[in-house]
């Protein structure tokens, strides 16, 4: 094979010596390393710019530092290219002689990468590349991404083509591995770069916003963060304070039921955020008395209306052991009302102490009274009792078995509710006079209606509208006689909610309500498995090609670990997925075991297949042990497993590795 700088006919015989067997020319190997260098310098440099887009710490990377390392590579190589080029020319050769045999395809790389950036840039101006997988996947990055395949494939296929023994080998690996971070790097599939193996984490997201009567000036007041919530807001007679309940996103399953409420005060601009009521289990659900000395509000044991009802724990726990929901007393008590002083002085004081579930306690307005939903008679009804909880309880509904939301119309005489219409299905809006008769269902929509609020001069009556069709939750108003329904709140992209029991209107006119943004796509678990499946099939598929093409090359002893590992480590760099990167140079480890010490006839099938199967094995033990919540069932493992398996050997058989007798891979 000629030499840089060697004429056409001149062959380099006396360099070549005899090393395990095979003859190895030291200049070819020297090149080797050279295009490894060269492929590495690339890879690095592309995966600095991903990381950089990513992490979103530049505008336009392109135009930042983290842009030098791919200048320079590709300054650099353009120039030596070009040396030899001009330098093969005078000596005669021509310049297509300028590199060795076999390494024309790193000066093709090095122009599609070339050719690819500058294509990028009038790409991106002239027709635009949107966020998304349009940025990886857009026709100039792929050239890009195929520059960089041909770079850094160069020994690998020269490794492929002939014999080369020695350090050669070690070059074809480094090769093979920069190749795969090549191929795993658009459309971030590798599960370093997604979360899709795991549970959708909980968006902590409920925060409190406030409206005018009419919808306008939609403005955030109680702002979530650090995994907390803001919920039930309503406001303080003369609407200086809002009362709201503060909730902790569970840590235990259900991971979507909160592990603490408390009841919390803020000023009406959201300031001076401070605890009122806090305690065991959920203290929720806060009403104000008319003349602002008291709040009344809901105590009961974690998991709140969704844990089980009566005295039997909270919901048995993870199957039925009573484990899971954190430390809390095994027998649920029964929901009752409590009242606090609102200026935070003395201890809470207990208004209900019946069986059966006691909540949402709403002040009537001379403050008397209080209406709440209850069970004590069995389904959930409406009763009223006395303030202070003394003489006897009076039952307001009974006919309708889910009736809840009760809330005084400012003059006294009528009760707003929400119940189940005839025939159950849904939930509608009811009035009915404070002594039980007269009631008048006002909304007849297919939609979920709860949650009733009236207007401070009683002539309008806001609620929640779940409209489960179109998936939308909103806040609509209509007018007392149930007439001129209006939305208020205008954001399908939102679930916005009131509070049951009312108390969401003000005086001035402005409404108090939840605003949480719906979830993206991808936390819905299905959704979740079929992205995770799909990819990770996909990446699989890779790593079994990738695998099967470095077996060909008989590659030593560590050659799979080296190969997982490493391209395992760049993408997991670049995502900030480092402990992925243990399992990977572990399951490679074991392939190269199982390979050593598989018959010749199956060592390129092994390979295919177990390489495969060791990623998908180490990708979910990762996720299941690291970050303890891998979402699949064990027949999904399993699965996917097997037909990653399948996919390796599937390889391996169609391209004639398994007819392979004698392969000698060294140990």
């Amino acid at each position: 094979m000629a030499g840089i700088g060697e004429p056409a006919d001149m062959v380099t015989t006396t360099a070549e010596v005899e090393r395990d067997g095979q003859t190895v020319d030291p200049a070819n190997s020297r090149f080797a390393w050279l295009a490894v260098g060269v492929g590495a310098w690339f890879v690095g440099a592309i995966c600095l710019l991903v990381w950089a887009v990513t992490h979103g710490v530049d505008p336009d990377p392109l135009l930042s530092i983290h842009a030098v390392p791919l200048y320079l590579a590709m300054g650099t190589s353009a120039a030596v290219i070009g040396a030899l080029a001009i330098r093969a020319t005078r000596q005669g050769r021509g310049w297509r002689r300028a590199l060795p045999d076999g390494y024309g395809i790193l000066a093709v790389g090095v122009l599609f990468l070339i050719g690819g950036l500058i294509a990028d840039v009038g790409w991106r101006e002239g027709i635009g590349i949107p966020r998304g997988l349009s940025e990886p996947l857009a026709p100039t990055r792929l050239a890009l991404f195929i520059g960089l395949v041909l770079v850094a494939v160069v020994p690998l296929r020269l490794s492929l083509r002939s014999s080369g023994g020695g350090s050669q080998r070690w070059a074809a690996v480094l090769s093979a591995s920069l190749v795969l971070v090549a191929l795993l790097l658009p459309g971030g599939f590798h599960p370093t770069e997604n979360g899709w193996l795991k549970r959708a984490a909980v968006i902590p997201n409920a925060e409190i916003w406030s409206m005018d009567g009419n919808g306008d000036h939609q403005t955030r007041l109680i702002e979530a963060h650090d995994g907390i919530q803001a919920w039930n807001a309503v406001w303080s007679p003369d609407a200086k304070h809002l009362a709201y309940t503060r909730l902790v996103i569970g840590s235990h399953p259900p991971l979507d039921i909160p592990d603490e409420a408390d009841i919390w005060m803020a000023a009406a601009d959201g300031s001076d955020a401070h605890a009122v009521v806090e305690g065991r289990g959920w203290q929720w659900l806060p009403h104000w008395s008319p003349d602002g000395k008291w709040i009344a509000y809901t105590d009961e044991a974690e998991g709140g209306p969704w844990a089980a009802t009566g005295p039997a724990g909270l919901g048995g726990g993870i199957l039925g052991t009573g484990i899971g929901f954190g430390p809390t007393n095994p027998v649920r008590t029964y929901a009752d009302i409590w009242r606090i002083r609102a200026d935070g002085t003395g201890s809470p004081e207990r208004v209900t102490d019946a069986p059966g579930d006691d909540r949402a306690a709403a002040y009537s307005p001379d403050g008397t009274e209080l209406a709440l939903d209850s069970t004590r008679s069995g389904g959930t009804e409406i009763w009223i009792i006395k303030a202070d909880g003394s003489g006897a309880a009076r039952q307001l509904t009974s006919e309708h078995g889910f009736t809840w939301g009760a809330t005084w119309s400012p003059d006294g005489g009528r009760i707003a509710f929400n119940a189940w219409g005839p025939g159950g299905g849904n939930q509608d809006i009811y009035v009915v006079r404070a002594d039980g008769s007269g009631q008048q269902r006002l909304t007849t929509d297919p939609a979920q209606d709860t949650e009733p609020a009236w207007s401070p001069d009683g002539k309008r009556i806001a609620f929640s509208r779940l409209d489960e069709q179109a998936n939308t939750h909103e806040v609509w108003s209509i007018a007392a006689d149930g007439s001129d329904a209006a939305l208020l709140s205008r954001d399908p992209g939102a679930a916005d909610d009131l509070t049951s029991g009312g108390g969401a209107w003000a005086a001035d006119g402005r409404i108090a309500f939840l605003r949480a943004e719906n979830p993206p796509a991808d936390a819905d678990p299905g959704v979740r498995e079929t992205l995770a499946t799909t990819t990770i099939l996909l990446v699989t598929m890779l790593v079994a090609i990738m695998a099967v093409l470095l077996a060909r090359t008989d590659p030593p002893f560590g050659a799979f670990a080296v190969l997982l590992g490493i391209s395992t480590t760049i993408a997991a760099l670049t995502a900030d997925g480092a402990e992925y990167i243990p399992g990977a140079f572990v399951a490679g480890l074991i392939v190269d075991i199982l390979v050593r010490f598989s018959p010749d006839r199956w060592k390129i099938g092994v390979a295919g297949a177990g390489l495969a199967a060791a990623f998908v094995v180490s990708s979910e033990i990762t996720v299941a042990v690291v970050h303890t919540d891998l979402s699949w069932s064990f027949s999904l493992v399993t699965g996917v497993v097997v037909a990653a398996a399948a996919i390796g050997w599937g390889l391996a058989a169609a391209t004639g590795g398994l007819k392979t007798r004698g392969s000698g891979l060294h140990s």
